[in-house]
Parts: structure tokens; sequence; C-alpha cells
């Protein structure tokens, strides 16, 4: 068997072209820019979360686990670059080049189903407390991407690590081995991931305009559930450019960069969806938020009712407020002379405040008279209690 000429270049240059083998061009400055942008964004989200999880809610979940791939995309700075062209780089370079791209795929594959899984249990926590609307389109919906997720992840993993026998050929081109193009699995795996970043932007988008909140909270609250929209255009741009590299074997040196910097990119936004709930019970628990007003010279005192001031008018004022709706079984009440008082739990997120779990919630008391057959506000609140 002949031996391999690891000095040789790894491809044909055009016509014209001189091969620069010593600094080839590469854009190098703006990689590690990108990189480290990318690198301190998913950083800080993770801490920001890790922290809200572990020290405020004393909770821990299985996806924090997975911290990103950034290793393998420094290491393609080191050989042969980013955006450097198939031939200015030689066959040995090739080999080192190849096993990173290995490892950031197996990384990738990890991270970005786990994290959208992450994402999703989540928003089924905050628009599904309890999960207990197992009739629910928004339920049902984020289970079923879920499982694409878990089945995406698993698919993926297996196809690349059995690409080639033996294993070491799918980065050694010195080994002969016999393996099959995974191109087919690349252009899959971009598809999957580019159309569920899109379900999952539209998912929370109709129960937030069904919300009893003014028009400008809906905008407000639909802005912040819509930064997915990011990880979209990275997705999209990713899969765009996963098909150049499948249709330009000959420069496929250049295109793999390419393709890595936008999964990266997209994996970022990924992060900070994932951390995006944590960001405003850290501001609150932690005395930022007041900090700021106190700057911005606005009020900081707390907004809800006190004990004193609970009852908006007294009782025989809240009696001669609702009126009996017998036609659907519920009593109608007006909003003015309505007696409050806190309770555990409630389904409602109009209105959070107090305990460290932000789960006390000022609710409507209907008058004793009123509590009979007619009266389902009780049992409403009483069957599902909110919870971050």
């Amino acid at each position: 068997m002949a031996t391999l000429d690891l000095n040789l270049p790894a491809g044909l240059p055009p016509d014209g072209v001189t091969p620069n083998f010593e600094n080839p061009p590469n854009n190098n400055a703006l990689a590690w820019g990108v990189l480290l942008l990318c690198q301190v964004i998913s950083t800080i989200c993770l801490v920001l979360r890790g922290y809200a999880r572990v020290f405020l809610l004393r909770k821990f979940n299985a996806e924090e686990a997975f911290w990103g791939c950034s290793y393998a995309m420094f290491k393609i700075i080191e050989v042969p670059g980013f955006f450097v062209h198939q031939w200015d780089v030689l066959l040995r370079d090739v080999i080192p080049m190849n096993y990173n791209v290995y490892i950031y795929g197996q990384c990738y594959s990890f991270a970005m189903p786990f994290l959208k899984i992450a994402i999703l249990i989540e928003w089924i926590n905050i628009f599904v407390p309890g999960g207990f609307d197992r009739r629910s389109i928004f339920f049902w919906g984020c289970s079923f991407m879920i499982f694409i997720q878990a089945a995406a992840l698993v698919g993926i993993v297996l196809a690349l690590n059995l690409q080639c026998r033996p294993h070491r050929a799918i980065w050694d081109i010195r080994v002969q081995g016999d393996c099959f193009a995974i191109s087919k699995i690349q252009i899959s795996s971009g598809i999957i991931f580019l159309i569920s970043d899109i379900v999952i932007l539209l998912l929370p988008q109709h129960i937030i305009w069904k919300l009893k909140l003014k028009t400008s909270k809906k905008i407000g609250v639909s802005i912040v559930f819509g930064l997915g929209l990011l990880a979209c255009v990275c997705a999209a741009v990713r899969l765009s450019d996963t098909m150049k590299l499948v249709h330009n074997t000959n420069d496929a040196v250049y295109f793999i960069g390419v393709v890595g910097f936008w999964a990266f990119a997209e994996m970022t936004c990924g992060f900070f969806i994932c951390c995006l709930p944590c960001i405003p019970k850290i501001l609150h628990d932690t005395g930022v938020l007041r900090s700021i007003k106190r700057k911005l010279g606005m009020n900081t005192g707390t907004t809800a009712p006190s004990s004193a001031n609970r009852y908006g008018t007294n009782g025989s004022s809240s009696r001669r407020n609702y009126e009996a709706n017998h036609s659907t079984s519920y009593y109608k009440l007006d909003e003015d002379g309505v007696p409050m008082t806190t309770i555990g739990g409630t389904q409602s997120t109009e209105y959070l405040h107090g305990g460290q779990n932000g789960s006390d919630i000022n609710q409507p008391t209907l008058p004793s008279n009123t509590r009979g057959a007619h009266s389902t506000v009780d049992k409403a609140s009483s069957s599902k209690a909110w919870r971050p």
C-alpha cells in the first residue's frame, strides 16, 4: 500500500492561484472576536441560570450539565484557521481539523437538543403550571418537540459515530475504512433544528396574546419570548452554508468553519433564551432591581396591598357589586370593592409578589354567601398551583 504524502496540498487551487501554506489568508481575528463574545454570553447565562435554580429555587436539572463545545472551535482557529481555503492547507493539517470537527459535532449534537428540551420544559412550567392541563395544544406541542429533540439527539450521535469502520477513519485520512457519506445527515439535522427553532418561537405566542394584560404588556412579553428569532436566523444561515459545504467538496475546509461559526451562534442564542426566565427573579432577589430604581429616583416601595389596605371598600359595598349569571354557572364580580386575600398558589400570573418562589398572589375572594354550588373560583385556584 502506497504511503500518503502528508505534505501535499489538501486541494487543487483554481487556475492562477498559488497555494500559501505558511500564512494563508484567513479571518481568525473575526473568529476570535465572535467566538469569545458567544462564549462570554453563554457562560454568563449559564452562571445566572445555575445561581437562580440552585441557590434561589433550590433546584438542579440535568440540562445544566451541558456547558457547550467551544474547545473544538478554538482548536480549529489554531489549525487550519477559519475561512481558509482548502488549497492553502496541507494534508497533515487536515487530520487534527477533522478530529476537532468530529468533537464539535458530538458536543453540538448533545448541547442543542438538551438546550431546546430545557427551554420547552421551562415554558411548560410557566404556561402550564403543574403540567395538569394535558388538553392544551401548547402542552402537547411542547411534548412532541421534546420527543423530536430526543430522537434527533440519539439518531445524529449514532450516525456520527458509525459513519466509518474502523472508527478512527472518521478523522484520520491515513486509515483506510468503509465509510458512508454523512451529507444527508448534515442537511437533515440542519432542517430539524431550523424547524424546531421556528416551532419553539411560535408556540408561546398564542397563549401570550390570550393573557388578560394590556396590549402594551402583551407586546413586551411577546418580544421577550420572540428572541428565538435570532436562533432561527442563525439556524437558517447554518443550513444554507451546510448546503454549500455539501456541494463544494473541493473547498470543504473553508465551509466547515463557516458552518461551525453559525452553529456556535445558534447555540449561544439557545443559552440566552434558556437563561431569560431566571433574570427577573435574580434582579429582584439580589436587590439589583431595587438599586437601579433608587438611582433613577423611582419608587422602591412594595406595590402589594398591605393588611390595612387589603379591602378596597367595606363589605357592604362589595356585596352590592356582584351579580349572578345563571346561564354560565358562575358569579360575575366587578373589579371595585372586591376583598383581597393572600393564598398559597394560583394559576394566575397577572400579579405576583411576596415569597421567595413568587407563590404569594393576591386573589379576589367571594363573599361568604356566594360560596355555593355556582362558585368555581376556589376550585379553580386550588386545583392548579402556579410555580416558576
